[in-house]
């Protein structure tokens, strides 16, 4: 007996979760809507801890985009409503004792009209975002149409269009990233309290309805029409036309000057009824007043929902299949020829290879190469940053960044894809008479070259353009210079173990929460380049140096298991986790400004990398107790570590010396810092970084890097103290093997010098 076919709301959930679970098994979350998770055995697959960088990630991006939806608002209201306290330079720039007044003005009154119209320009462009980004993000570009395969099921078409648009509102991870936070922001200032996060996405999703219904129209009149060669470029050029709204509407919150401002003070009165308008004046007003622009959003959307369905079934109505597959005409058979003279040609095969691929795939070419000026270029437009384009000129740190900026985004485009850009024919890389890893190096070195030739053509024309140059402009400049290299090596590493070649799903092949990882590391090095101190400059580029070595080494012992589905490389501490750990703690000793700063940076970096052994089930993690006769070897490095460092000191000024001035208010300090830096610090520069170095190097060579890596991540001052307490940390580790001897001359030197100091 033949079941009888699911009604209509059921059918629309039914493919709404199956567009839901898509989404969750791309993204690689453990979770299902099914009510039971009983099932047949099936293959093991690999470990996945994608939930990892995603999770560390997620909350700095929420809290950018969300400062630049506040910044948005505020500036809007500072500049539109002429508020005299900040129409200059902006909230950014604005102090507080200013700024709250100006606050509590906004949130104790409605909005304004000229306030409303500015709101509703931004809301408009950032819906706009919505549909384009999804659009440009490789959708167009499948070969496959699954709308062609769901038409079989038995379900009636109309049934299946209205599936498809609600699947569309509620999976738009870009387009709820563009318009939340701008809503809640909205909201908040609109005096809704802890309510403005609800609120916010209630009305996205009012906003992401309409998106998903011009969405579909326009994917399915492009599929009907245009062929998959056509539809490829046609999303080379979507993805570019989506930056145009994107700039435009985050540039409220990053600056002053720019133009968007002046269509934002001459938006007609007449936008403030349509449905960004209608959302603003519904999330601005209070009871009574809100059922007016609640009635006239909801009148609107249905009428427009029901008015792009029907445009939706006019266009199916000769059947479902795609242009591509109608195509009947066959090409003319090309004519051969003349062979062509044998002429050297620059880099190695496999470098060759990766040009023609560049060259052949237009959307590859124009992310690659164009997308990065595009980006820069609308910034500065958008901001008004282009009309001082002499402040570029005026200031090396800027000049350096932006450069530097040009190189790293043209690696993220690149280098990062290299194995995803491989598809399929991933296999034929181990098949080459070069190993897996050779290749990848090539690959590395030819876009590094290739990402250098922005930066130096940007300096190059600098250096004509000014009358004269300095020191610190020609070693900023290398610096930007040198570290495009580096980073190729980090963007080609990241991208190992970011891709998913088995992956069937487009855009499975990548997992995001790397990119963004990448990204977090370029906006790391820009903050050294912008660091005043020379010394720290330096130590962030021997570190990043450090980091890309450790990186390359995790993704060689991962190469070989790219193409298995089931197995992955075993869990186990080697090097680079040591160089990983010692960057991660040089990066939270840096960003952590607050008193304890080194201890917070060091129990940190201890707590998250025991959670990541924990959770791997990680072999040969450093233990403390076991070994030789901890307490005699670290005794004695304890004296000899305290001797010079005592030494040091006295030989300094006073204001000049690297002990730690302990006042009234800071004895308790003394505590935990003979607990926590020895513990945690030894824990990651002898345990993970020296017992790493060990399995490779001599005891010597292994103890000298160490403590060199370790007395960079520590003050100037202290630099030549720390790197003779990280060699008796060293040797008492490397007699002893355990960490409780390193970790005996860590307190005891600390003790020593707390000593010293107090007595001083």
């Amino acid at each position: 007996m033949t079941p009888a076919p699911p009604t209509a709301w059921r059918a629309v959930w039914l493919l709404t979760r199956l567009r839901l679970q898509r989404l969750l098994n791309v993204s690689g979350r453990g979770l299902s809507f099914t009510k039971n998770n009983k099932s047949r055995p099936a293959t093991p697959g690999k470990r996945s801890r994608r939930w990892l960088p995603g999770a560390l990630l997620l909350l700095p991006m929420l809290f950018s985009f969300g400062s630049i939806a506040r910044h948005g608002v505020l500036n809007m209201h500072c500049l539109l409503d002429q508020v005299a306290a900040c129409q200059v330079r902006g909230s950014l720039y604005t102090d507080n004792h200013l700024l709250d007044p100006v606050i509590a003005q906004l949130m104790g009154a409605p909005f304004s009209t000229a306030l409303i119209g500015g709101l509703t320009l931004q809301l408009a462009l950032l819906w706009l975002v919505s549909v384009l980004l999804p659009l440009g993000m490789g959708e167009l570009s499948k070969p496959d149409w699954d709308l062609e395969w769901l038409v079989t099921l038995p379900v009636e078409k109309s049934t299946l269009l209205w599936a498809r648009v609600l699947e569309r509102t509620l999976v738009n991870p870009a387009g709820l990233l563009a318009l939340w936070p701008g809503t809640t922001m909205i909201a908040w200032y609109a005096g809704q309290g802890w309510l403005s996060p609800l609120s916010g996405l209630l009305t996205s999703l009012v906003l992401l309805a309409l998106a998903a219904m011009l969405r579909t129209l326009v994917d399915t009149g492009l599929r009907l029409s245009l062929n998959p060669a056509q539809l490829g470029n046609l999303q080379a050029v979507i993805s570019l036309a989506g930056l145009l709204p994107m700039y435009m509407g985050m540039s409220f919150g990053m600056g002053m000057g720019g133009f968007a401002y002046d269509w934002a003070a001459a938006m007609p009165a007449w936008s403030g009824w349509t449905p960004p308008g209608l959302l603003v004046r519904l999330l601005n007003a209070d009871g009574v007043a809100a059922l007016l622009p609640a009635i006239l959003l909801l009148a609107q959307c249905v009428c427009l929902m029901l008015l792009g369905m029907a445009v939706l079934r006019r266009q199916l109505r000769h059947g479902v299949v795609g242009a591509g597959q109608r195509e009947a005409a066959r090409k003319p058979a090309a004519t051969p020829s003349p062979p062509r003279r044998w002429r050297p040609r620059p880099g190695t095969p496999i470098q060759r290879r990766e040009l023609t691929l560049l060259l052949r795939d237009r959307n590859f070419l124009v992310q690659t190469l164009l997308l990065p000026l595009l980006i820069l270029g609308g910034q500065a437009l958008f901001t008004g940053q282009a009309r001082d384009l002499h402040a570029l000129l005026a200031s090396p740190v800027l000049l350096a960044c932006t450069g530097f900026f040009l190189g790293s985004y043209v690696l993220m485009m690149s280098a990062f894809q290299t194995l995803n850009k491989e598809g399929g024919a991933l296999w034929l890389l181990y098949t080459f008479p070069v190993s897996i890893e050779q290749a990848l190096r090539q690959k590395a070195q030819l876009w590094a070259v290739l990402a250098l030739l922005y930066p130096v053509i940007l300096f190059g024309a600098a250096l004509a353009w000014l009358p004269a140059w300095s020191w610190q402009t020609a070693g900023l400049m290398l610096l930007a210079l040198a570290g495009i290299p580096l980073y190729a090596a980090i963007a080609v590493a990241l991208g190992v173990f970011a891709s998913d070649p088995l992956a069937t799903e487009a855009t499975a092949k990548v997992r995001p929460a790397y990119m963004y990882l990448y990204l977090l590391l370029t906006g790391l090095y820009i903050a050294a380049l912008a660091a005043g101190s020379a010394v720290q400059q330096l130590v962030f580029v021997a570190l990043t140096g450090a980091l890309a070595v450790a990186l390359w080494q995790k993704a060689r012992d991962a190469l070989p298991y790219l193409l298995d589905p089931a197995a992955s490389p075993p869990a186990t501490v080697s090097a680079a986790d040591g160089l990983i750990a010692a960057m991660l703690f040089f990066i939270l000793q840096t960003l952590l400004l607050i008193l304890l700063k080194d201890q917070v940076a060091g129990v940190l970096t201890y707590v998250l990398l025991r959670l990541v052994y924990w959770r791997a089930g990680t072999t040969g993690v450093p233990r403390i107790g076991q070994g030789r006769q901890p307490w005699r070897w670290g005794g004695a490095g304890a004296c000899i570590a305290a001797l010079s460092g005592i030494g040091y000191a006295a030989l300094l000024p006073q204001a000049a010396s690297p002990l730690m001035h302990i006042n009234s208010n800071g004895l308790w300090l003394a505590g935990l810092t003979l607990l926590a830096a020895p513990l945690c610090e030894e824990f990651i520069f002898r345990g993970l970084l020296q017992g790493g170095l060990r399995r490779a190097l001599p005891s010597w060579q292994a103890v000298g890097i160490t403590a060199a890596l370790f007395a960079l991540v520590h003050p100037p001052a202290a630099m030549l103290p720390a790197f003779v307490l990280g060699l008796c940390a060293g040797l008492a580790y490397e007699r002893s093997g355990a960490l409780l001897a390193p970790m005996l001359v860590h307190a005891g030197y600390s003790a020593a010098l707390l000593a010293y100091g107090l007595h001083a």
